[in-house]
């Protein structure tokens, strides 16, 4: 009787034993799906805390030519250039940790100049043309929210990328031979998403890049000549592309 009473009670614990070695295996195998998911997902810091305010503003130039281009290599026989100029003030506020949204406001200004010269497209076609000037002016605000990923636990750097709902008022106009010849305005109701980069270089101040990627446009066109008006048209236009155009830098005191 004895020997059954110690043979059932080393089985039973011989059981229990066994079943918390399957326990600490499950446990085990659960912890290292959960660290092997943690590895793979990109951990985000907090950059821009809850209640931030931001003030900034961000430009860009750009200017090219025949001698320093590509894309104005259609042109033959003479020296051409084109500049932009793009500035803009912006303010926000940080209504989470990484997410901020404010006001901004931006002017751009453009000129190009062709000399006498002939514009040839591939040597299937050519067209003479001589002393054409051409202005462009804008001034445009938007709504916009920045959404951030911080990258290090120092919060200095970090992506972000704008959401930018805006309406923009441009007008382009065009001399031939010095004389004010005819031109154009254009409203537009745009959404456009830039991704950007931004780094701390002090505790309060920061620098950043962006670029727009996509743009989602309606647009209104007016066309004048000698003053009179010539036509008018409706569009829509969505295209998602980089356009190095559109890079600009900043810095934002925050606050």
């Amino acid at each position: 009787m004895k020997r059954i009473h110690y043979i059932l009670s080393s089985l039973f614990a011989l059981m229990i034993f066994s079943g918390n070695i399957h326990a600490w295996e499950a446990a085990s195998a659960d912890s290292m799906v959960h660290d092997s998911l943690h590895k793979r997902r990109l951990a985000s810091y907090t950059i821009i805390p809850k209640g931030d305010w931001q003030i900034g503003m961000a430009a860009s130039y750009m200017n090219i030519s025949t001698d320093n281009s590509d894309y104005l290599l259609i042109l033959d026989g003479t020296s051409a250039n084109a500049s932009i100029l793009d500035i803009s003030l912006q303010g926000g506020f940080a209504y989470m940790n990484n997410q901020s949204a404010g006001l901004r406001f931006k002017y751009s200004t453009g000129n190009c100049l062709i000399d006498a010269s002939t514009l040839d497209l591939l040597g299937n076609f050519s067209l003479d043309i001589e002393n054409i000037r051409a202005k462009y002016l804008s001034y445009s605000a938007y709504l916009f929210n920045r959404s951030y990923i911080g990258l290090d636990r120092l919060a200095r750097v970090g992506f972000f990328i704008d959401a930018a709902l805006g309406y923009v008022r441009s007008r382009t106009d065009v001399f031939v031979q010095d004389m004010h010849s005819s031109y154009s305005t254009n409203d537009k109701i745009s959404l456009v998403l830039s991704p950007g980069i931004v780094y701390f270089p002090m505790n309060n101040v920061s620098i950043y890049a962006s670029v727009s990627l996509a743009d989602i446009s309606y647009n209104y066109s007016k066309g004048f000549k000698d003053g009179v008006f010539v036509g008018d048209r409706l569009s829509f236009r969505a295209q998602s592309k980089l356009n190095l155009l559109a890079l600009s830098f900043g810095i934002t005191v925050h606050l």
